[in-house]
């Protein structure tokens, strides 16, 4: 019996090695409720690939309008359903009609700079005078400080709006009202259990807040505010017979919401969805400017704001001058818009540098037994820790945390997955005086620690109840053949866009492929083409091939052909538009 009962054992083990990916990650379709597909196929007339894709994402017959098509006006609640908005607007309209100054503090990321850039807009559209301060990543650090505070006040300032921050501010605000100046917080960060005493507090995930609008982002949150400001200054009559559009803030809004790799909701959605309109007709200067130095040429979508605007806003906070990005946007002056993204542009490339070599110490540091990766070193620039936790997160499925060291304390940033809220683990260590101070929110945290603290940090997080089996499960939305793929696919899928966090790109699993032609492009990335044995075929690419043992596992194989999980893209050059398989995985046959 003991002889069988090994036997079985290794028999299993052995097919479950056949069914393991490159990656060491089993695949498996998502389950639907086929009679639902059927309907929104009939109904809409829609692909059947495209009807079981939005089934699995939660879309039926009663919400699919609202999903393909959502109106900001038709979803958007009244922004008073977030707590203490009404207070906050009649404390800021008040300034406004009396003509006093209200100070800026925004954080120094793509959400805090847009946020900056939203607010600042506004008030410079309709004559209200006010400072703005972006602090210094690096010699700052993260929220405010007193002496950026103080600095305001310095200016006049007897109101300090904060932006992206100030949720965790409890000293810092208590310092600056004693000096007489009032503070409203506009945040979406998760709150400790002490909330500073501050005039205001708007904030989706605050504990007493009942509107249901925790995915937004700060921007989204400033968004809000700004409808509530723009209502209650109509009833003083103050715009005469126009007033602002804020619709056409909707491009930095969808820019913020996308960097800042929030839930893709129903109201995020329509906020990316119809930002992405404006963002293609946009008369923002400084935005303009930076889709020129980036050379986009064709219609930008959520891929270009994550991955090729949002990286150069935040270049600037991350290796250069925290406050280029918010300069940029508000700027007017074409010349010198473009001088700013140039600049931007400049910093980008150096922190690729400089990020790249960070990476490879810290994938040489990670214990992949461990449930959450926490890699840590003295020599590692602040600016880049948040990508190369994010890289970390990506390639293991597991959270992520990476600390750049310091003499006294140091500087964490932190990623995770859908299994696991950093934000709350983060707020629980400085609760248990571990960390000196922090915050987040489910998929990203930042912090900072005393260096003596980093082992108890790191046995913190062992003991934590992290589910780990899912480190090793991944799914896909449908069964492809190579025979399938098309122009009219494609452009169907494009249709259910934007996508993002909670809307991801679909993904196939297609059958039955040869890998040939395959060479490494890049340093890093491997292009090959995709074919069948009926002679379809494709130009594939795979990213990062020599980092996520994709290239390595296909030099060893014995399998001859794979099922490839992947997502298509259109590439287009001098006017042509070819499909191309983006490969994420390879199983073998």
């Amino acid at each position: 019996m003991q002889i069988n009962a090994e036997f079985q054992e290794e028999k299993i083990k052995k097919e479950l090695d056949q069914n393991f990916s490159a990656k060491k990650i089993m695949w498996s379709e998502k389950t639907t409720d086929k009679n639902l597909e059927l309907s929104l196929t009939k109904k809409f007339n829609l692909n059947p690939i495209i009807s079981k894709i939005l089934v699995a994402r939660n879309v039926n017959l009663s919400n699919f309008e609202k999903f393909h098509n959502p109106s900001i006006r038709e979803i958007m609640p009244d922004p008073s359903t977030l707590d203490e908005m009404n207070l906050a607007t009649k404390k800021i309209v008040d300034f406004i009609l009396n003509k006093k100054k209200i100070g800026i503090f925004g954080d120094y990321d793509v959400d805090g700079s847009v946020s900056t850039a939203m607010i600042c807009s506004y008030f410079r559209d309709i004559g209200v005078d006010f400072e703005y301060y972006i602090p210094d990543r690096l010699k700052e650090g993260y929220g405010p400080n007193n002496k950026a505070f103080d600095s305001l006040r310095k200016k006049d300032c007897e109101l300090i709006i904060t932006l992206d921050c100030g949720t965790s501010a409890v000293h810092e605000i208590e310092f600056i009202k004693k000096k007489n100046v009032e503070v409203i917080v506009v945040d979406h960060h998760k709150q400790s259990n002490i909330l500073p005493e501050a005039c205001a507090i708007i904030n989706p995930n605050k504990k007493t807040d009942k509107s249901g609008l925790s995915n937004l982002c700060a921007a989204g949150v400033t968004f809000f505010l700004l409808v509530s400001l723009n209502r209650e200054l109509k009833k003083y009559n103050f715009f005469g017979s126009s007033f602002p559009n804020l619709l056409n803030y909707l491009d930095i809004v969808a820019l913020a919401t996308i960097c800042d790799v929030v839930q893709l909701d129903l109201m995020n959605r329509a906020f990316v969805k119809q930002g992405l309109k404006v963002c293609n007709l946009t008369k923002n200067t400084g935005l303009l400017s930076l889709i020129n130095e980036s050379s986009i040429k064709e219609t930008i979508n959520s891929y270009h704001l994550g991955f090729i605007i949002g990286p150069r806003i935040n270049a600037g906070g991350r290796v250069g001058k925290s406050s280029v990005g918010t300069d940029l946007l508000l700027c007017k002056d074409q010349t010198l818009s473009g001088v700013m993204a140039s600049k931007l542009g400049e910093y980008n490339k150096l922190r690729k540098r400089i990020e790249l070599e960070v990476e490879r110490k810290a994938f040489s540091q990670v214990d992949s037994n461990k449930k959450i990766l926490c890699v840590s070193s003295d020599d590692w620039h602040p600016g880049v820790i948040g990508i190369v936790a994010s890289k970390l997160c990506e390639s293991f499925n597991k959270p992520a945390i990476v600390i750049s060291e310091n003499k006294d304390l140091c500087k964490a940033s932190c990623r995770s997955t859908s299994v696991c809220d950093i934000g709350n683990l983060i707020l629980e260590a400085i609760q248990n005086n571990i960390i000196q101070s922090g915050g987040g929110h489910k998929m990203a945290a930042g912090f900072t620690i005393k260096k003596e603290k980093i082992d108890l940090l790191k046995d913190f997080l062992e003991k934590k109840k992290i589910i780990n089996d899912l480190s090793y499960s991944k799914f896909y939305d449908y069964d492809l053949n190579l025979s399938s793929i098309d122009h009219d696919l494609f452009h169907s899928i494009q249709k259910i866009a934007p996508f993002g966090q909670g809307n991801p790109t679909p993904k196939f699993r297609i059958k039955n492929c040869f890998i040939n032609f395959y060479k490494i492009v890049g340093d890093y990335h491997m292009s090959c083409v995709v074919e069948d044995i009926y002679g379809n075929k494709f130009k594939g690419i795979c990213f990062n091939a020599l980092k996520n043992n994709i290239y390595e596992y296909l030099e060893s194989s014995i399998s001859n052909s794979f099922d490839v999980i992947a997502v298509l893209k259109n590439n287009r050059w001098n006017g042509d538009e070819n499909i191309e398989v983006q490969i994420e995985d390879l199983i073998p046959n």
